[in-house]
């Protein structure tokens, strides 16, 4: 076809030797120039000329209303033109979920890399107190797996190719700056990405910076905020069943190339609280492995924890740059007995 003539021309122009046209006029390429040749033709993404027509959801339990009430307010304010439904979450405790679709166990080992490499980046001091073991997963776990697979299946159900799900989980907090830099992320977003992070907690360095808004990811953590195309929402599937916390999953299948995603620089979704506070799901790898004397997740410097008291349930100033996970510093993050 004229299109397909095109493309071969350009590539050729651009990418000399790299791409081989045959004499019946089908081409192949390797490495770079395959990626090049798919990313052409992939349909083009939904522009900011559309935001509007978004399709959304957030995951809510049924027994947590209060929280539904609270981020439908905070949707609202920050981002008043997205049209979003509730998606009820699976509860762990009580839902019948499918081994085949959620393991009740995971190993550690591909987390405790990045783990050690963030901490690395972030020069703290934890790196032999997040260990490789296996772990039953938790019920919030498993059913927060089960509700983003609803999810997933539902980016299936209502959108076209070109149309993304936006999900979110009902502890989401938009920053003011929501609506503006999320249309210019939306106009550089590259025409094959899987899944969009809007609120993430990085691990790797990015992969390549892609614009002013936009970078590749290797390893992030979190599913407050993202959003998936529906060949996102395939590739996703296809990997079932889900063996580790949700984010871990779809972090691995980044990492190994599964899956493309790209994040919002800075985040534009944060979390209302901090790591496993008020939460619903109960992280499985938070308990003290054998003969340690706290969970993995705790750091004791003040890269960490800030400066100030040396209990970090006081009040702190925290001063951190654009890939912060912290936005508390009051008695709702630091809350006593957590």
């Amino acid at each position: 076809s004229p299109r397909s003539r095109g493309i071969k021309r350009d590539l050729k122009q651009s990418c000399g030797n790299g791409l081989r046209i045959a004499e019946n006029g089908h081409f192949s390429a390797t490495g770079a120039v395959k990626a090049a040749v798919t990313a052409s033709m992939l349909p083009e993404k939904q522009t900011t000329a559309n935001l509007a027509n978004i399709k959304a959801v957030l995951i809510n339990l049924d027994r947590r209303p209060d929280r539904l009430v609270e981020c439908s307010k905070r949707l609202e304010a920050h981002c008043p033109w997205l049209q979003y439904n509730r998606m009820r979450a699976s509860d762990g405790k009580i839902d019948s979920i499918p081994s085949e679709e959620v393991t009740h166990s995971w190993h550690t080992g591909r987390n405790v890399v990045y783990q050690k490499i963030r901490s690395r980046r972030k020069g703290w001091d934890d790196l032999h107190t997040y260990v490789v073991r296996e772990l039953v997963m938790s019920a919030g776990e498993r059913g927060c797996a089960s509700s983003h697979i609803r999810a997933w299946r539902h980016c299936l159900d209502v959108c076209s190719p070109s149309q993304p799900l936006m999900v979110f989980e009902d502890d989401a907090v938009p920053t003011q700056e929501f609506t503006e830099v999320f249309s210019r992320a939306l106009a550089s977003l590259p025409r094959d990405a899987d899944v969009l992070y809007l609120g993430y907690s990085q691990a790797a360095e990015w992969r390549q910076h892609v614009s002013a808004e936009l970078v590749e990811a290797e390893y992030v953590w979190t599913t407050v905020a993202y959003m998936v195309w529906p060949e996102g929402a395939r590739k996703l599937l296809s990997k079932l069943p889900v063996n580790q916390p949700v984010d871990n999953f779809m972090a691995t299948l980044c990492a190994d190339g599964d899956i493309k995603a790209y994040c919002m620089r800075p985040k534009i979704v944060h979390q209302a609280d901090g790591w496993n506070v008020k939460s619903d799901v109960g992280h499985s790898d938070e308990a003290p492995p054998p003969g340690a004397v706290q969970s993995d997740v705790f750091h004791t410097d003040d890269k960490y924890w800030g400066t100030g008291p040396a209990n970090p349930h006081f009040n702190v100033s925290f001063s951190f740059g654009a890939d912060s996970d912290i936005i508390k510093s009051d008695d709702r993050y630091w809350e006593s007995g957590t």
